[in-house]
Protein backbone atom coordinates (compact mmCIF):
# COMPACT_ATOMS: atom_id res chain seq x y z
CA UNK A 1 0.00 0.00 0.00
CA UNK A 2 1.35 3.54 -0.84
CA UNK A 3 1.53 6.06 2.00
CA UNK A 4 0.22 9.74 1.50
CA UNK A 5 0.95 13.05 3.82
CA UNK A 6 -2.10 14.18 5.04
CA UNK A 7 -2.80 17.70 3.60
CA UNK A 8 -3.83 18.85 7.02
CA UNK A 9 -1.55 17.53 9.97
CA UNK A 10 1.35 15.79 7.53
CA UNK A 11 1.00 12.64 9.10
CA UNK A 12 1.50 9.45 6.44
CA UNK A 13 -1.26 7.46 5.95
CA UNK A 14 -2.77 5.29 3.44
CA UNK A 15 -3.87 6.59 -0.04
CA UNK A 16 -6.91 4.61 0.57
CA UNK A 17 -8.62 5.92 3.71
CA UNK A 18 -11.55 8.14 3.65
CA UNK A 19 -10.15 10.67 6.51
CA UNK A 20 -7.00 11.16 8.03
CA UNK A 21 -7.30 9.00 11.57
CA UNK A 22 -5.17 11.42 13.14
CA UNK A 23 -6.97 14.62 12.75
CA UNK A 24 -9.98 13.37 10.57
CA UNK A 25 -9.72 15.51 7.58
CA UNK A 26 -11.65 13.98 4.41
CA UNK A 27 -8.86 12.44 2.15
CA UNK A 28 -9.97 12.69 -1.86
CA UNK A 29 -8.84 10.11 -3.56
CA UNK A 30 -8.37 10.75 -7.10
CA UNK A 31 -8.76 6.89 -8.04
CA UNK A 32 -12.55 6.95 -6.34
CA UNK A 33 -15.15 8.86 -7.94
CA UNK A 34 -17.66 10.48 -5.59
CA UNK A 35 -21.13 9.15 -6.07
CA UNK A 36 -23.86 11.91 -6.07
CA UNK A 37 -27.11 11.43 -3.98
CA UNK A 38 -29.07 10.66 -6.84
CA UNK A 39 -26.98 8.37 -8.67
CA UNK A 40 -28.73 8.69 -11.77
CA UNK A 41 -30.44 12.10 -13.09
CA UNK A 42 -32.37 10.60 -16.03
CA UNK A 43 -34.80 8.48 -13.52
CA UNK A 44 -35.29 11.63 -11.90
CA UNK A 45 -36.09 13.31 -14.82
CA UNK A 46 -37.98 10.54 -16.13
CA UNK A 47 -40.20 11.06 -12.80
CA UNK A 48 -40.50 14.24 -12.91
CA UNK A 49 -42.19 14.04 -16.18
CA UNK A 50 -44.33 11.51 -14.97
CA UNK A 51 -45.48 13.76 -12.59
CA UNK A 52 -45.69 16.71 -14.44
CA UNK A 53 -48.21 15.10 -16.68
CA UNK A 54 -50.30 14.00 -13.58
CA UNK A 55 -50.46 17.86 -12.89
CA UNK A 56 -51.55 18.40 -16.41
CA UNK A 57 -54.60 15.97 -16.42
CA UNK A 58 -55.21 17.09 -12.38
CA UNK A 59 -55.73 20.58 -14.46
CA UNK A 60 -57.69 19.51 -16.94
CA UNK A 61 -60.08 17.68 -14.25
CA UNK A 62 -60.15 20.47 -12.31
CA UNK A 63 -61.97 22.35 -15.20
CA UNK A 64 -63.79 19.44 -16.81
CA UNK A 65 -66.10 18.14 -14.05
CA UNK A 66 -69.63 18.36 -13.06
CA UNK A 67 -69.31 21.16 -9.52
CA UNK A 68 -67.68 22.95 -12.24
CA UNK A 69 -69.80 22.81 -14.80
CA UNK A 70 -72.63 23.31 -12.64
CA UNK A 71 -71.45 26.99 -11.54
CA UNK A 72 -70.62 27.59 -14.89
CA UNK A 73 -74.28 27.51 -15.89
CA UNK A 74 -75.80 28.76 -12.49
CA UNK A 75 -74.01 31.85 -13.50
CA UNK A 76 -74.98 31.96 -16.67
CA UNK A 77 -79.06 31.22 -15.03
CA UNK A 78 -78.46 33.67 -12.62
CA UNK A 79 -77.15 36.87 -15.14
CA UNK A 80 -79.78 36.30 -17.07
CA UNK A 81 -82.56 36.55 -14.35
CA UNK A 82 -80.58 39.56 -13.19
CA UNK A 83 -80.64 40.99 -16.94
CA UNK A 84 -84.72 40.61 -17.37
CA UNK A 85 -85.31 41.66 -13.32
CA UNK A 86 -83.26 44.76 -14.17
CA UNK A 87 -84.87 45.36 -17.13
CA UNK A 88 -88.67 45.00 -15.93
CA UNK A 89 -87.27 47.54 -12.87
CA UNK A 90 -86.14 50.14 -15.05
CA UNK A 91 -89.90 49.68 -17.36
CA UNK A 92 -91.21 51.32 -14.28
CA UNK A 93 -90.78 54.11 -13.03
CA UNK A 94 -91.70 53.50 -9.01
CA UNK A 95 -93.28 51.97 -6.92
CA UNK A 96 -93.56 48.67 -5.15
CA UNK A 97 -93.20 46.64 -8.69
CA UNK A 98 -89.87 48.46 -9.64
CA UNK A 99 -88.59 48.08 -5.73
CA UNK A 100 -89.94 44.30 -6.11
CA UNK A 101 -88.21 43.75 -9.22
CA UNK A 102 -84.31 45.03 -8.27
CA UNK A 103 -84.17 43.21 -4.91
CA UNK A 104 -85.39 40.34 -7.06
CA UNK A 105 -82.44 41.26 -9.38
CA UNK A 106 -79.99 42.04 -6.74
CA UNK A 107 -80.52 38.38 -5.01
CA UNK A 108 -78.89 36.83 -8.50
CA UNK A 109 -76.57 39.51 -8.80
CA UNK A 110 -75.40 37.63 -5.37
CA UNK A 111 -75.70 34.28 -6.40
CA UNK A 112 -73.95 35.32 -9.80
CA UNK A 113 -70.80 36.60 -7.96
CA UNK A 114 -70.60 33.93 -5.72
CA UNK A 115 -70.67 31.13 -8.48
CA UNK A 116 -68.13 33.64 -10.43
CA UNK A 117 -66.03 32.94 -6.98
CA UNK A 118 -65.99 29.55 -7.42
CA UNK A 119 -65.66 29.24 -10.82
CA UNK A 120 -62.36 31.12 -10.46
CA UNK A 121 -61.31 28.95 -7.17
CA UNK A 122 -61.02 25.83 -9.74
CA UNK A 123 -59.43 27.93 -12.56
CA UNK A 124 -56.97 29.05 -10.52
CA UNK A 125 -55.77 25.63 -9.03
CA UNK A 126 -56.16 24.61 -13.06
CA UNK A 127 -53.58 27.04 -13.64
CA UNK A 128 -50.92 26.52 -10.85
CA UNK A 129 -51.36 22.77 -11.33
CA UNK A 130 -50.31 23.54 -14.85
CA UNK A 131 -47.69 25.80 -14.10
CA UNK A 132 -46.04 23.47 -11.91
CA UNK A 133 -46.46 20.77 -14.55
CA UNK A 134 -45.03 22.76 -17.01
CA UNK A 135 -41.81 23.38 -14.52
CA UNK A 136 -41.94 19.64 -13.68
CA UNK A 137 -41.90 18.87 -17.21
CA UNK A 138 -38.90 21.38 -18.26
CA UNK A 139 -36.66 20.36 -15.39
CA UNK A 140 -37.05 16.38 -16.13
CA UNK A 141 -36.15 17.12 -19.80
CA UNK A 142 -33.37 18.82 -18.78
CA UNK A 143 -32.13 16.10 -16.29
CA UNK A 144 -32.59 13.60 -19.27
CA UNK A 145 -30.98 15.06 -22.08
CA UNK A 146 -28.39 15.94 -19.63
CA UNK A 147 -24.96 14.58 -20.28
CA UNK A 148 -23.28 14.44 -17.16
CA UNK A 149 -24.06 11.75 -13.92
Amino acid sequence: MALINCPECGNEIEENVLSCPNCGFPIKNKDKVEQPIYKNKKYIGIAMCIIGCILFIVAITRINNDDYKFYLEHYETCMQGYDENITTANSYTSGFFKSSYKNIASSYKEMAEDDYKEIWKYRIEAIIACGAGLILLVIGYKNIKSKGE
